[in-house]
């Protein structure tokens, strides 16, 4: 089947956007309203129905979250695009991720789906009795979905094999599950990373983890390159090909920050600007090619509008997204 590669970003009040040109323009944005401003007026964009909570994508299928605190929607698109229904008036889902054939939606109980996101069914509990906050597919031997929880100062973190029967992880330090703001795999390395400025990692799927301290905050999702570990502190890059180990370095220009980030398998990077109130005429995007120096993009290539909170690369197929190449 014909496929082109799309870069997504999904943001607050139902916002999307594409990028179909390798990150070097943004289009197709689209919201539920682009005429109200976030935390402004009263509008708590993190607390609606139309809160972005998470995108993964399997088999040119996007399958993107909505809603925290109110009740929740499951969408899919084909084309990153056309968006279709497939939940509604659910609970509110912590994320959603791909792996083994299966979308798994983060709640307890999960919601899973064996079609690509067209029909779905209660999965199991996850029996941690708090907030769940991330989840992430690592394919580690049979592979493994890792959920992380968060209620004040309680913390968990849970895998399972088929997103169904969920266990705790056997050791599991007090930091790790706290504030955390992405997960990713390689090199079969496990990477759990939070915003207080540490990483926890794990070699065996998940079950064990170590406490790693980086520095005092990270600002982005954590990128596995194919060789290393990369995630941002602001102006500054930490990268690390064991996850145990980091090494830190400015990237350039020196005054931007690095916030949401994604990476296509060819080596592009995208990302947008982190930090609070940092948006419609203030937003900016990124693009680089290494991930250390990077181009600020102009105004004209892009929309500045809701906060973007999730960014992801796929193949979709040719249609109203993108063209056929």
């Amino acid at each position: 089947m014909t496929s082109v590669p799309v870069f997504i970003a999904q943001g607050h009040y139902g916002r999307t956007t594409i990028s179909c040109d390798d990150g070097r323009t943004w289009i197709q944005d689209s919201s539920q309203d682009d005429a109200v401003r976030c935390f402004e007026a009263g509008l708590d964009c993190d607390h609606n129905a139309f809160a972005g909570r998470g995108i993964a994508h399997g088999e040119q299928t996007f399958v993107l979250t909505w809603g925290w605190g109110a009740p929740g929607s499951l969408v899919r698109s084909e084309d990153a695009a056309m968006f279709e229904t497939v939940l509604a008036d659910t609970p509110t889902f912590a994320d959603v991720a791909f792996g083994n054939g299966r979308f798994v939606a983060n709640n307890s109980p999960t919601q899973i789906s064996d079609d690509l996101g067209k029909t779905w069914q209660e999965g199991g509990p996850l029996d941690i009795g708090i907030n769940t906050r991330a989840i992430e597919f690592f394919p580690h031997d049979g592979g493994w979905f890792v959920v992380s929880g968060e209620s004040g100062e309680q913390r968990a973190i849970v895998r399972s094999a088929d997103g169904v029967t969920w266990t705790p992880a056997t050791t599991r330090p007090p930091q790790c599950g706290g504030y955390v703001i992405g997960m990713a795999y390689g090199s079969g390395v496990g990477i759990m990373v939070s915003g207080n400025g540490h990483v926890c990692r794990t070699t065996d799927g998940g079950d064990d983890w170590e406490h790693v301290p980086v520095t005092d905050n990270l600002s982005s999702p954590p990128i596995w390159t194919g060789s290393e570990f990369f995630v941002y502190q602001g102006a500054t890059l930490h990268r690390s090909a064991d996850g145990a180990s980091w090494q830190s370095e400015p990237i350039a220009p020196g005054d931007i920050s690095i916030g949401q980030v994604a990476r296509s398998p060819e080596g592009t990077f995208v990302a947008t600007n982190a930090g609070w109130m940092v948006w419609y005429e203030k937003q900016r995007f990124f693009r680089s090619e290494d991930g250390v120096n990077w181009e600020v993009l102009p105004a004209e290539a892009f929309a500045g509008s809701h906060p973007i909170y999730f960014m992801a690369h796929g193949q979709v197929a040719p249609g109203a997204g993108c063209p056929a190449e």
